[in-house]
């Protein structure tokens, strides 16, 4: 083979590796069913006993101001199968519209590298695997973006705490902010009662 040809193979390889993710918003990927654009109203009916949830704004008033709900395995026991592995599910609403989901998994981490954990996520969500950014990290993280039509995926996992992948309806981010908020920590939720679960 000449170096011609395989100078072309690598720029081909190279040029496929940089394919932007034509995946539209409407068709963004759930998460164990739970995908973005749902209402409040229908996450209440699927994970019934999410006490946030439950008492979470109406729909007289779910326009206001963002609503964030954390479920924990708890909550997530009624769809085990579905978020096997999970240790937290965070929903963040905007004008009662699911716009964000952060989904943290168990310590410690399957993942050695992030690249590893962005080829899971690819794998878990059919989400193309060829679109990621380039890995980010520093002393405290490692991170990658898959952008998509009016849609991203990130995944990251922190040094010493969990590993977290989020789909965020950027749109909806662009319009009511210029940039996405942090998740709320875990250090916030309230402690599960032992035995039930």
């Amino acid at each position: 083979m000449s170096l011609v040809v395989v100078a072309l193979l690598s720029f081909a390889r190279g040029y496929a590796a940089q394919e932007p993710c034509r995946i539209e918003r409407a068709v963004a990927p759930d998460y164990g069913g739970v995908m973005l654009g749902m209402k409040l109203e229908e996450l209440r009916r699927m994970f019934p006993g999410s006490d946030e949830l439950q008492k979470g704004p109406g729909a007289e008033t779910a326009a206001s101001k963002p609503f964030v709900a954390s479920l924990g395995m708890l909550e997530l026991g009624v769809r085990k199968e579905e978020f096997k592995g999970v240790e937290e599910l965070v929903l963040t609403f905007i004008g009662g519209t699911l716009q964000r989901i952060d989904v943290r998994f168990h310590q410690p981490v399957q993942w050695s590298a992030i690249n590893e954990f962005s080829e899971h996520a690819s794998k878990r969500l059919a989400v193309p695997s060829d679109a990621w950014g380039a890995p980010s990290s520093d002393a405290a993280k490692q991170s990658r973006v898959l952008d998509c039509r009016g849609f991203s995926v990130v995944v990251r996992m922190d040094k010493g705490g969990p590993s977290t992948l989020s789909i965020v309806d950027t749109g909806a981010v662009k319009a009511d902010s210029p940039s996405p908020a942090p998740a709320p920590t875990r250090a916030k939720r309230r402690p599960h009662r032992k035995g039930k679960g």
